[in-house]
Parts: structure tokens; sequence; C-alpha cells
């Protein structure tokens, strides 16, 4: 199976390393790994042998090759995938969420583009 990184980004990282990380479902015990490396359009393909139906696999943010943006997102840190011929999908490729990492310093505008989109519907737009 082929794992491929969503292209949906606005900042495409170059050299980030992925990992793709597979644990048992009853013990959580790592039972393989297998790492990747962003191309220049933010995306990464890692080549995934056997069948990993009984496994829980994600997708896993490892190092950023950008100093000051090297802390990862919480919530984009990692992603679950399905590795297995057994759901119904015909394609051996399987698509991952974006995964991403946090600026240090955040980018012009950022502030007032926030306040027009409130993250809980209570919240007054200013």
């Amino acid at each position: 199976m082929i794992l491929l990184a969503s292209d949906s980004d606005p900042l495409k990282l170059h050299g980030a390393k992925v990992r793709l990380e597979c644990r048992s479902r009853t013990t959580g015990a790592k039972t393989c790994s297998f790492d990747g490396v962003t191309d220049r359009s933010g995306t990464y393909n890692i080549l995934v042998a056997d069948e990993h139906e009984h496994e829980t696999c994600e997708a896993v943010l490892v190092s950023s090759p950008v100093k000051g943006c090297a802390e990862t997102l919480e919530g984009r840190e990692r992603a679950r995938v399905f590795l297995t011929n057994n759901n119904g999908i015909a394609s051996t490729k399987r698509f991952a969420n974006s995964l991403g990492f946090q600026r240090d310093i955040a980018l012009a505008g950022c502030a007032q583009l926030l306040k027009m989109y409130p993250q809980y519907e209570n919240e007054v737009q200013v």
C-alpha cells in the first residue's frame, strides 16, 4: 500500500520527516514503522508492505527542517490511516489528513483573520 499526504496545507514544508507507526490494537505495542520525507510540494509517499488490518496505524510528524516552525500543531501532529485491503476500497493508495507544524511567530494579519472566524458559537465578533 502507498500512504499519501493531503496537499491542502497553506505552507508546504520540503524536507519534513514523517513516520508511519502501527501498533497492536490489543496491547498497544509498536509492530512496525516506516519513515518518509516531504517533497517540494509538502507531500510524502510511504510504501507500506503487508496487511495491517488488526493494527492501528498513524502518520506522525517527526521533525521540521525550518527553524521557527518546528513545534507540532495540536490536533495536526498525527493522522490515523487504515491500512487494509479488507475495507471495500479498491485502490491500494491511502490518504492521510494534513499534518502541521506551528510557527513561533504568527504571520502578519493572522490575528485579524482569526477574529473574523470565531471558534465557538457564543463568541462575539469584534
